[in-house]
């Protein structure tokens, strides 16, 4: 957006007002309006209109909460209607992000309501005669905005009467100096480089400080915003002002153990009796699942970080700990005793405004089978970067030169140019442009990568340069020139334009003409510079000194890059590097967040591995968000979602071993969840052997009901289920659905009289309707078609695409009374409206009825054919991989299964032992000291 139509934008809103959902005659009237203005006379009023209607059509769902009843104790209604505070540090902050930030006033609506319910799960801070500790967890999605969201409730705590504010910001410096920074901007108004006490005459204003008439405002901080300004004893003790004034004091520290200590030590000073009675502190813990984790067993100390973090806690009389995180999941397996810090009052649960590029719009997460995900065309599929990056490379091992260079990372550098070019043809040329090169866990491979990446991109620049007549010919090609393995800039653009999910998307996006774009190239390559982000490198991310004019940089990195650190415009991503836990690859995906004016020029270079895991964990994240939902609905509480988390099927993936406290041992229960085998061996013996088993198994049940074109069996024994379970071969890698495991669940439930009576239902998808088969008891069945996930690497595994065998969520009701099914749809609207939400659907929801309607005694057991052409492993041209088996629609069917399991009365968890630890225990905090990714004091 350039400088003009954004000051456009600017003044309309003010014309608008307060309102939050204006109708499109004000939003006219205020265009109409400022074109008398002579500086706004040659705006564009469509790009104008559009950007408006983005902007206050921008929706946000509802926050679903899930408390601790027993500590429950609501103060801030009586506290607001008493006229206790002006609340001048938010309504400056909420000025700020309408003024100056652009927020959609429905948002920072949002953000206002949010902050009032996390401040009101708290305390009264202005009460001296309680002695309390309160703890919760807010988890919104990786890059959403966090950090805006916890300033917000900054600004409230401290106008409420919150007088010391603690931050824990990271294990790095240069992320301690950002949030840092973020909050100068937006809570303390001034450069805290300057000076760290707040003074009329002598503060350097910035962000909300500039926001005229809350001179009322005043806040301290011991800490600063340069790499060095971390809290320590001296600077504390030098900094201008008494730990006791009347204004609150904010502290933004590292999560680094002697930092933590210095800290405690510093505060201990200043109790009487070993308390503080005369503060009400709040501590922020962001990124809360990354360091403050106790990842030592239960039989010894807790580790430094966490052990200080509670140390630091309880020095005060009136405290509260809030984490915020992308990745709740190591949270969730904090012990639930007081001591420790798991969130056991409340944990709230972030949706992400619509305009939010989540992992769902570039993976896919609908949990509806038959839905088909419309996804970003942005993901480019890197298979020629073995020999310059081994996948399991060491440190000592010997270093590629320029000319291993693969072309997929040549791509992905000019992709960065041109993306950097066609931004300053929308007027962009002051923003900043970051592309992330993440493909090391080492220091020094990530420098010396650097060194070839600069050459490469000097090589670029100095033909732009030249404007030599086959590298200019190149970009053209990168800008208009459709590939097999690349969608253009201009294709790419064009697509999600005419995309019925993603057309309004961003309003700033158009197609642009290579003539438009060819003359951007030369300024564009004049800014870009190459950086190593480590902590042996010297190099720094310089967005804060170059806000003005904005910075174009190429930053390699390893951890630096990926936990908590903002990429300012990132567009452009090379990511290779592996990991398998849940947590810590949500957390690598910095090109998550919001991407106004060229979410269109946004790339991800990445392997097939990484784009299975990431359709793995994004599936895995929404069945858990899913459950929290379910939870939020029903009056659950933390303790509740803890025990749903730590049965989950798949939490060996969820996050890293240490963080579970678990070595060996794990307890899983499957009540009320429906498990699908969406892996299947595509061997032809092994598909054969569980089609013969399952003819052998509708034999033995004899004459089954005919329902439409289904089939349908009832008061089926539970051996009868168990012994053919244990008969169904399948892939190693399904570890969702281990069957073994599964019986010894049945069989343990069914000593308590549930799950003993078994319906099981052969689907079909009707004759005549494609390919089909004959079982040997006279019964003919349609074969599903159940397509292969694109891009999956192993050709021995049918990898089903969504991971889901079931079509239609109907199916799971087969065996139900439609007199159950009717309550339960009733429920179901109930609970939606109650959540504020809406659901258009004409059956209940599923989640409902397998928890709450469908009996405890009778879990239902689904058989689909699937025809076995849909498993072959294609090119991307649609043929048949050479070497590969290869299946026709003729050939015996596929045999894919589905149970619906119901809830449970008795909430049994089995325990076994995994044999898998091995593959997962290669976490984050494991990597030795020659790379950035050790927790070098934990």
């Amino acid at each position: 957006m350039s400088e003009i139509l954004a000051q456009a934008v600017d003044i309309c809103r003010k014309l608008i007002g307060e309102k939050t959902t204006p109708d499109v005659s004000e939003i006219d009237s205020a265009i109409t309006n400022i074109t008398y203005i002579p500086m706004f006379k040659d705006v564009d009023q469509s790009i104008l209109k559009d950007m408006l209607l983005s902007l206050y059509t921008t929706k946000v769902d509802t926050f679903q909460i899930l408390e601790g009843k027993e500590r429950r104790d609501p103060w801030l209604k009586a506290f607001k209607a008493a006229q206790s505070s002006k609340w001048n540090f938010w309504t400056r902050y909420s000025k700020y992000l309408a003024e100056k930030k652009s927020f959609a006033p429905s948002v920072i609506s949002h953000l206002d309501e949010l902050t009032d319910k996390v401040l009101d799960k708290l305390f009264n801070p202005q009460r001296d005669d309680i002695i309390i500790s309160k703890k919760g967890l807010v988890v919104g999605q990786v890059q959403s905005g966090k950090t805006a969201n916890y300033t917000g409730l900054v600004c409230k705590a401290a106008d409420a009467g919150f007088n010391l504010i603690i931050v824990l910001a990271g294990i790095h410096n240069n992320l301690r100096s950002q949030t840092q920074t973020r909050l100068d901007e937006g809570f303390l108004g001034f450069d805290t480089q300057n000076t760290r006490a707040f003074t009329l005459n002598q503060t350097i204003k910035m962000g909300v400080g500039r926001i005229p008439g809350f001179d009322d405002a005043i806040a301290h901080s011991y800490t600063t915003s340069l790499d060095t300004g971390d809290f320590t004893k001296r600077a504390a003790n030098t900094a201008g002002f008494n730990f006791h004034v009347p204004q609150p004091i904010v502290l933004v520290v590292k999560k680094n153990s002697s930092v933590l200590k210095n800290l405690r030590d510093w505060l201990k000073t200043h109790t009487i009796d070993g308390k503080i009675a005369n503060k009400s502190m709040l501590l922020i813990d962001d990124e809360a699942d990354n360091a403050s984790i106790n990842t030592n067993k239960a039989d010894k100390n807790p580790t430094r970080i966490n052990g200080y973090i509670r140390d630091i806690i309880s020095l005060f009389n009136r405290s509260a700990y809030v984490g915020y995180t992308a990745t709740p999941f190591a949270n969730i397996f904090i012990p639930l005793d007081d001591s420790d810090l798991f969130p056991r009052d409340f944990i709230i649960n972030l949706p992400a405004p619509d305009n939010y590029i989540g992992p769902e719009k570039v993976f896919g997460t609908s949990i509806i089978p038959d839905e088909d995900d419309e996804l970003l065309p942005i993901v480019n599929t890197v298979d020629d970067s073995d020999d310059f990056v081994p996948p399991k490379h060491r440190k000592d091992d010997d270093m590629p030169s320029i000319y291993d260079m693969p072309q997929s990372l040549k791509t992905a550098i000019k992709c960065f140019i041109m993306t950097c070019a066609i931004r300053a043809a929308r007027g962009q040329e002051k923003k900043h442009n970051s592309m992330l090169i993440h493909i090391t866990r080492f220091q020094s491979w990530q420098n010396h990568i650097k060194d070839i990446v600069e050459q490469q991109f000097r090589y670029y620049k100095s033909e732009i340069e030249a404007n030599d007549p086959a590298i200019m010919e190149e970009f053209h090609k990168i800008f208009e020139g459709d590939t097999e393995s690349y969608k253009s800039y201009w294709s790419t653009t064009k697509e999600i334009l005419d995309s019925k999910s993603f057309g309004k998307i961003d309003s700033q996006i158009r197609l642009h003409t290579w003539e438009e774009v060819k003359p951007f190239l030369y300024p564009a390559v004049q800014k870009i510079e190459v950086k190593s982000i480590n902590g042996s490198s010297g190099d720094s991310l310089t967005y804060y000194e170059n806000e003005k004019n904005g910075i174009s940089v190429i930053a390699i990195g390893g951890d630096k890059l990926s936990r908590g650190l903002t990429l300012e415009g990132l567009s452009v991503s090379y990511f290779l590097r592996a990991s398998k836990m849940y947590d810590t690859l949500m957390q690598m995906g910095r090109w998550f967040g919001y991407r106004p004016g060229y979410v269109d020029l946004c790339r991800l270079f990445t392997s097939n591995e990484l784009n299975e895991w990431y359709r793995h964990i994004t599936l895995a994240s929404e069945e858990l968000r899913g459950e929290f939902k379910y939870l939020a609905e029903t009056g659950g509480t933390p303790e509740n979602y803890a025990l749903k988390v730590r049965s989950h099927p798949g939490q060996l993936q969820i996050t890293s071993v240490t963080k579970m406290r678990y070595t060996h041992e794990v307890k899983v229960s499957w009540a009320g969840r429906l498990i699908e085998t969406y892996q299947l061996l595509r061997g032809k013996g092994d598909k054969k052997h569980n089609l013969v088993i399952t003819d052998n198994l509708l034999s033995k049940l004899g004459d089954g009901k005919s329902i439409d074109k289904d089939y349908l069996w009832t008061n089926v024994s539970s051996e009868v289920v168990c012994d053919y379970l244990m008969q169904f071969k399948l892939p190693k890698s399904l570890t969702k659905v281990p069957l073994d495991h599964i019986c010894d669940y049945i069989k343990e439930l069914n000593i308590d009289g549930e799950l003993t009576s078994w319906s099981i239902a052969l689907m079909s998808k009707g004759a005549g309707e494609g390919s089909t088969h004959t079982f040997t008891n006279g019964i003919k069945v349609g074969c599903f078609i159940r397509n292969r996930a694109e891009d999956v690497s192993d050709p021995n595994t049918y990898y089903i695409r969504k991971n889901h065998i079931v079509g239609n969520q109907c199916d799971e009701y087969i065996d139900l009374d439609e007199n159950i099914l009717s309550t339960a749809l009733e429920m179901t609207l109930k609970r939606k409206k109650d959540a504020g939400k809406e659901w258009s659907k004409d059956y209940a929801a599923p989640d409902i009825v397998r928890q709450e309607y469908r009996p405890k005694q009778n879990p239902l057991l689904l058989i689909y054919p699937l025809n076995p052409k849909c498993s072959n492993v294609l090119d991307k041209s649609g043929n048949v991989i050479k070497g590969t088996i290869q299946y026709n629609a003729t050939d015996e069917p596929f045999i894919g299964l589905a149970i619906s399991f119901p809830g449970s009365e008795t909430n049994h968890a089995i325990s076994y032992v995994v044999n898998q630890v091995g593959d997962f225990a290669e976490t984050e905090e494991m990597f030795d000291e020659y790379n950035d990714n050790v927790y070098a004091e934990v």
